[in-house]
């Protein structure tokens, strides 16, 4: 392997040993994917001289990662990466506390930023440092993500709305995680009771007459929004309304409203109604109901779930239900300090109320909020 490309450097000031900060610095390249499993490492005398340390250091380095299972080493062969999980990168990690917890989170929504300042706030009482990862909604971005904390040596997770997280595997080597807005986890998870929320948003616009109401929704594969089209299915189901407009689009975004919008409108008979599962969704509905000329609330009824900063900014202000993020947040990192601490043991699933905030979207004058 050419020298320029496995570039380590050793800190003569730091207490951490050679052997310590090689083995780390290698463990880093594994968990970041630079070094893919099969790749060979620099022979022992090559990487001694290129460090200007005693080939002892860097073989006592290289036993270690064997050790861990990072490494193989094969007489006539060399030195090669081994495909690697969780449990062989928290071994390299050295169980040392480190005072940091990794933040994973799927977007960077507003909902997410809010939640993520209740998280710091409560992070900062201990001084404690966040790593935070957007994983874009990528299981394959969120797996990568671990392992790059674990070998950082992250004391604690918390994964916002993130899927594919084996925790319960025994042995699995993780550090205490803790699960936000994720309804099909039931160890340390702090979830908001969404299936209420689409209740009553639904509920809300049935109270205003309206029989045609249109759904929004992000990927109903992402249990959050399987969550609220339930409450909102059921509401109807209920009223002996028909659920079938229904538009599903990519993402959360102005655009992906807009579009899911412009779909619902295409069928014979459009809603005057529509609920939007996210905040940022409502506002593409709303700016797509400007762009056909259609009035709101008069010809079109609005309601988005998860308050969004700007709702109560925009002609005519939105009724939105209201999230508690920034609690979730706050009391998200608390569980985790005391996982962390070893002062509690994984729980169940704490549950957050949701409340409908009314303003003009819907028909009716604003009120204090």
């Amino acid at each position: 392997m050419p020298g320029d490309y496995f570039n380590l450097k050793l800190d003569k000031s730091s207490d951490i040993s050679y052997v310590g900060q090689i083995r780390g610095q290698i463990a880093l390249l594994v968990a970041d994917g630079e070094l893919k499993p099969g790749t060979r490492l620099p022979a022992v005398r090559t990487l001694a001289a290129q460090l200007g340390v005693n080939v002892n250091t860097v073989r006592a380095a290289f036993a270690r990662l064997e050790a861990d299972g990072l490494v193989a080493t094969q007489h006539g062969v060399g030195t090669t990466v081994l495909p690697v999980g969780h449990r062989a990168l928290a071994a390299s990690a050295d169980g040392i506390a480190t005072n940091t917890v990794g933040v994973l989170i799927a977007g960077l929504d507003p909902f997410y930023l809010d939640l993520l300042k209740g998280i710091e706030s409560t992070a900062e009482e201990r001084g404690t440092l966040l790593l935070m990862v957007d994983t874009k909604d990528s299981t394959e971005r969120a797996e990568r993500a671990i392992h790059q904390l674990i070998a950082r040596g992250v004391d604690g997770i918390i994964a916002v709305s993130v899927g594919g997280i084996d925790e319960a595997e025994p042995g699995a080597g993780l550090p205490p995680i803790v699960h936000v807005d994720q309804p099909d986890r039931d160890r340390s998870s702090i979830v908001f009771d969404a299936t209420r929320g689409g209740a009553l948003a639904a509920g809300h616009l049935l109270d205003h007459g309206h029989t045609r109401i249109g759904y929004v929704t992000a990927p109903l594969a992402f249990a959050n929004q399987r969550e609220v089209f339930t409450g909102y299915e059921r509401t109807l189901r209920n009223a002996e309304i028909a659920t079938e407009l229904l538009a599903e689009v990519s993402d959360f975004s102005i655009e992906q409203g807009q579009l899911a919008l412009a779909r619902l409108m295409e069928v014979p008979e459009p809603p005057t109604a529509v609920v939007a599962s996210a905040g940022v969704l409502a506002l593409g509905v709303l700016r797509e109901a400007g762009t056909r000329g259609l009035q709101v609330p008069e010809d079109l009824a609005v309601i988005g779930y998860a308050e969004d900063p700007t709702a109560r900014f925009t002609q005519p202000p939105l009724t939105m239900i209201s999230v508690p993020a920034n609690a979730a947040g706050r009391r998200a990192m608390a569980v985790l300090r005391q996982l962390m601490d070893g002062s509690a043991k994984p729980a169940g699933r704490e549950v957050f109320d949701v409340r409908l905030i009314v303003r003009e979207s819907c028909g009716r004058h604003a009120r204090t909020d």
